[in-house]
């Protein structure tokens, strides 16, 4: 917890309690989104279940070679940051390459997400931020040594958070980002241009990075998708619209 404590900005606000640390003061400080989240998952009486999703997440990870996004940031030793890491347990391989004395930090906003995970795993090494990330992150200028994330686009301020990300990040240290990434005769990518998203394709993605000072180190495709991943999916617009899976991997 010293070592967490650390690398916080002086002065701000939280509350701990073991390995959960909380920055966000009440419900009404709370986003909309996670408060409408974790309502549905009360009233519905949903078992998140976690420790299958971190079963599954590692199949995939050694099925799909995925490998390549964790060693990307567990490369140097010290703190990873999840960002927004939600209910999927996609990040659970990256027990399977974390150095003994590093630490690694899941971020949510959803109450029920955010104690699920701390149920689910007991690694000495894991701890559990509840944080808005459309607001300024915690840290210290150049304290992180890398930071990860799953289907980001769901923030609503993406380029903030990235500008955000490199703040925090030590020279050297890592970002790797798994997105999707819209063919360009599609109609998802029409509108996401129209909206100016930075995820409206992967140039325009890493070009933002490079011009906040970004190196781009690495991409790889993972998987061809057309159409929902889910129904309830806002995306794509076109019912056979295509998206590239994509892994990114970025240094400061």
């Amino acid at each position: 917890m010293r070592v967490i404590e650390s690398i916080l900005n002086d002065n701000i606000f939280f509350t701990k309690e073991q390995n959960k640390y909380c920055f966000i003061k009440d419900n009404n400080d709370r986003p909309e989104w996670s408060v409408i989240l974790d309502n549905y998952i009360v009233d519905e009486e949903i078992d998140l279940n976690m420790k299958k999703r971190y079963i599954n997440q590692r199949q995939k990870t050694y099925s799909n070679g995925f490998q390549y996004f964790f060693e990307h940031i567990t490369e140097s030793n010290g703190v990873i940051v999840d960002l927004a890491s939600g209910p999927s347990g996609y990040f659970s391989p990256v027990f399977d390459f974390l150095k003994d004395d590093s630490i690694f930090i899941a971020t949510d906003a959803c109450k029920s997400i955010i104690n699920a995970h701390v149920e689910a795993n007991n690694d000495n090494r894991f701890y559990v931020f509840d944080i808005d990330l459309d607001k300024s992150l915690p840290f210290k200028d150049n304290s992180v040594d890398a930071f990860c994330g799953n289907l980001l686009n769901n923030i609503n301020n993406y380029r903030e958070l990235l500008s955000e990300v490199y703040r925090c990040l030590k020279p050297g240290g890592k970002l790797a980002v798994i997105e999707l990434f819209f063919e360009k005769d599609s109609l998802t990518y029409e509108y996401l241009v129209n909206e100016n998203a930075v995820y409206s394709s992967v140039e325009q993605y890493t070009d933002y990075c490079k011009s906040i000072g970004f190196n781009i180190v690495g991409s790889q495709i993972k998987e061809e998708i057309i159409g929902k991943i889910d129904p309830n999916d806002l995306l794509p617009i076109g019912e056979n619209d295509k998206c590239l899976e994509t892994i990114v991997l970025l240094e400061k």
